[in-house]
């Protein structure tokens, strides 16, 4: 196995950057090389780097990468059940499972996410309200701990560390190997519907009405809409299609390689920008049948996508609001958005169902509404309004994409934290797997003491 090596990362936001020795093993013994070469000042993980915020970064500290830890072992193609290494991600499960008939049951919104990374941050999506998160569909993982010992963990063996493990964002250990279930599908492709919402009543009723009728609900809200038409935008409603006969092409890739000046992201422009993604969908609607590929990663077809937002990059606010506030809550952060005109081009809300099964796992029964803000002056002072109304209503915030989040708020909005820190104090008391995150909010037992 190569050395530490120096490195400079950040991950998608391009909010936050850390400079850290970084090592990328390539097996087990090399992984264990990796854990027990790691020094008093932590190690985390990083697979995809498509996490937000800071959760896959340590400044001055040591980063495993998962990047040669990316074999399918093993797949049964009755029952689907799948194993894989932690670096495998979810464009080669699409390429390797869809010929057969299987498809992962729940993914981000891109491709490059790891198995390891959907698993640490149990990850939801746009079929939430009908298949849970990515821990719902986990047997097991074998997780290599900052003893170097690997264990089985599994709803019934090592239920804690399980626990702790699912949405723990990497500070119980290093993912070697999931054990999950795909999904069988009838064909490559989904059956989607596009409407135009008027506002965010109409947005919230229309989604209600949908819950048990598609697999699929996903908004996009326009965010620069005021008055009566704040929350108008467009509802994709899908389920699986029968076949692939009439699928659409897909969209060609426009890669983004150059930053846009900063006037491209003034309320004007990107006014014009968002009533034109509003009026590109008919007053009637649209239907398309949509292969899984792009229905599932549509910003894969604009490589570089989050240079959009400008050298300083961006901030992501993903909320999440229990049924009993969902509607008050997410129209206060509306509100507190379209009062300062906090434009953007990335807004979406969706349905969850129900809560994960992990310690501080994100969703709950509710809604969860989110956007993407450039990385410039108030924005700070803005998400912590924002993170007052969550707090107000009950909710909670995403920490895979959060990089601002109070240490406070976050010990208020995961009422399972002192249960995690007892799992860390047990299977990691000298805190070797550490993160810019896990320290500024205070995760770790031997932080929450200081």
């Amino acid at each position: 196995m190569t050395d530490w090596t120096d490195s400079t990362l950040t991950t998608w936001g391009r909010s936050r950057y850390a400079r850290s020795a970084v090592i990328a093993p390539d097996s087990e013994a090399g992984l264990l090389e990796a854990v027990r070469g790691s020094h008093a000042r932590g190690a985390i993980t990083y697979g995809g780097g498509r996490c937000y915020g800071d959760a896959a970064l340590d400044d001055g500290g040591q980063t495993i990468l998962t990047r040669n830890l990316n074999r399918i072992l093993s797949f049964d193609s009755v029952s689907g059940e799948t194993v894989c290494e932690a670096g495998v991600d979810f464009a080669a499960l699409l390429k390797r499972f869809l010929p057969e008939g299987f498809c992962f049951p729940v993914s981000a919104a891109t491709a490059s996410v790891t198995v390891g990374g959907a698993f640490a941050n149990d990850i939801h999506s746009k079929n939430h309200c009908a298949v849970g998160s990515f821990g719902h569909h986990v047997q097991w993982i074998d997780l290599m701990l900052a003893s170097g010992d690997v264990v089985r963990a599994s709803r019934n063996e090592n239920a804690d560390i399980f626990q702790a493990s699912l949405g723990g964002i990497g500070l119980t250990g290093t993912v070697l190997r999931v054990c999950f279930r795909m999904l069988r599908v009838p064909s490559g492709a989904a059956d989607a519907t596009y409407q135009r919402i008027a506002n965010v009543d109409d947005m919230f009723d229309t989604i209600e009405a949908a819950r048990s009728t598609h697999d699929f609900i996903f908004g996009w809200v326009d965010a620069m809409a005021r008055g009566d038409k704040m929350g108008r935008g467009v509802l994709e409603l899908g389920r699986y299609a029968p076949d692939e006969d009439g699928v659409a092409p897909p969209p060609p890739i426009k890669p983004i390689r150059i930053q846009p000046p900063s006037a491209f992201l003034h309320p004007i422009v990107l006014k014009a920008i968002t009533n034109r993604r509003f009026n590109a969908v008919p007053p009637e609607g649209q239907s398309a049948r949509v292969g899984l590929g792009p229905f599932f990663f549509a910003l894969d077809s604009m490589p570089g996508f989050n240079r959009i937002y400008g050298r300083r990059g961006f901030y992501s606010i993903h909320t999440g609001f229990p049924r009993e506030t969902q509607r008050d809550g997410i129209r206060k952060v509306m509100e507190a958005l379209t009062a300062v005109r906090a434009g953007s081009f990335a807004a979406v809300i969706k349905p969850m169902r129900g809560p994960g099964d992990g310690l501080l796992s994100f969703p709950m029964d509710g809604m969860a509404y989110a956007i993407d803000l450039p990385r410039r002056s108030g924005v700070e002072e803005l998400h912590r309004n924002i993170e007052r109304i969550v707090l107000d209503h009950g909710g909670r915030l995403y920490v895979a994409k959060d990089a601002l989040m109070q240490a406070d708020s976050f010990a208020q909005m995961f009422p399972k934290l002192d249960a995690f820190r007892e799992i860390l104090a047990k299977i990691d008391p000298d805190a070797r797997f550490q993160s810019d995150m896990s320290r500024r909010l205070k995760i770790h037992p031997e932080a929450a003491r200081h």
